[in-house]
């Protein structure tokens, strides 16, 4: 269970109900489709489920969570009622960020008598603060990533289709130990390269294309995020010089990092040199997002960004170019951002690659 004190500091509530699916695996590392987690201070928690879930969920005890089962014919609103009036509640924390304004209007109906306040944000921030297991899963998320686009390399050639590439490099993400993807695979190839979030088609790579990838890897509940863009045979003048341009934007930003700068700073880094060089309308997203059990996550690199990107938090360095009718690169590494250092996670190479 993780430590609440942080998230409370910052509410003031008296206490917090967790609903949706990802912020419960968050504080409890139980995944489950269902169920109610009421935070209280002084990290005293109460999980409440439905018979599927009551047997795994009293694992939740070793880590001081009471866990308390939803009898037939009683509704969960009614226990969490009972609940908060044992302890005194008054004032009840709620993701408003997560629930919809259906689900906000019945609980608050059903829990008319205690005062609702949004909480989300504060959630939202303390996610942003990796404890040291958490970036273990990261860096092992990351591992798996390097690992599968190792193996693709000698996949891709004339012939073989976008959708096969990413049915391929699925596979080899499974393979190497993720429990799952962590986001909807990328692949775009010649022309469509210029689309930064393509979905695989059935093209046929052809000599010459870029192919862009990106993609990542799930461990234990935290993702990867990744992207490289190689050629199949010699690219033309143009992709050669856009791919030179953005491996010289992303590393004048990974180089210029350090914590305490703040997210815009980060994104001038590397938007500068794009610009510099000619293709600055051309890049037309933000440089970055940081992840963890979802695939993003504050804080963000870009140019109306007002974070200060801190010890203990991430961030993806991912500029771009992108030509409609001709094509697009894009490469993308994750950071992790500690008291005297910038590391960077991903270790597969950016050096132009030409299959």
């Amino acid at each position: 269970m993780k430590n609440t004190d942080r998230l409370f500091n910052l509410s003031n509530v008296d206490a917090i109900l967790v609903v949706s699916e990802k912020n419960r695996f968050y504080f409890t590392e139980f995944a489950s489709t269902f169920g109610y987690l009421v935070l209280m201070p002084n990290n005293k928690s109460v999980f409440i489920t439905d018979p599927r879930y009551y047997e795994m969920a009293q694992s939740l005890e070793n880590d001081g969570v009471e866990v308390r089962q939803i009898a037939n014919g009683t509704s969960a609103n009614s226990m969490i009622t009972e609940l908060l009036n044992e302890n005194g509640i008054k004032t009840l924390g709620f993701e408003d960020s997560e629930i919809t304004v259906a689900e906000y209007t019945r609980i608050k109906e059903e829990l008319a008598a205690f005062e609702f306040i949004p909480v989300g944000q504060h959630i939202n921030f303390v996610r942003s603060f990796k404890s040291a297991q958490e970036i273990e899963y990261i860096k092992k998320a990351q591992n798996i990533t390097d690992l599968a686009f190792s193996a693709i390399l000698g996949f891709i050639r004339p012939g073989v289709t976008e959708r096969e590439i990413a049915i391929e490099l699925e596979y080899q993400i499974n393979k190497n130990g993720a429990d799952g993807l962590a986001f909807d695979t990328i692949i775009a190839s010649g022309v469509n390269s210029s689309k930064p979030h393509a979905h695989p088609t059935d093209k046929v790579i052809e000599l010459g294309d870029p192919v862009t990838m990106d993609f990542g890897a799930r461990y234990h509940g935290y993702c990867s995020d990744m992207t490289r863009t190689v050629f199949v045979g010699k690219p033309d003048e143009e992709l050669s010089k856009i791919y030179n341009v953005v491996a010289l934007a992303q590393s004048m930003g990974i180089n210029s990092a350090y914590t305490g700068m703040s997210g815009k700073e980060l994104d001038t880094a590397c938007r500068e040199i794009i610009k510099a060089n000619g293709y600055g309308e051309f890049f037309t997203h933000s440089t970055g997002h940081s992840l963890g059990i979802d695939i993003h996550e504050t804080p963000y690199a870009s140019m109306r960004s007002t974070d200060s990107l801190q010890a203990g938090q991430l961030i993806t360095c991912e500029p771009g170019i992108y030509l409609p009718g001709v094509g697009g690169v894009r490469i993308e590494d994750m950071l992790l951002f500690q008291e005297d250092s910038v590391i960077d996670l991903t270790t597969s190479d950016k050096h132009i690659i030409i299959l």
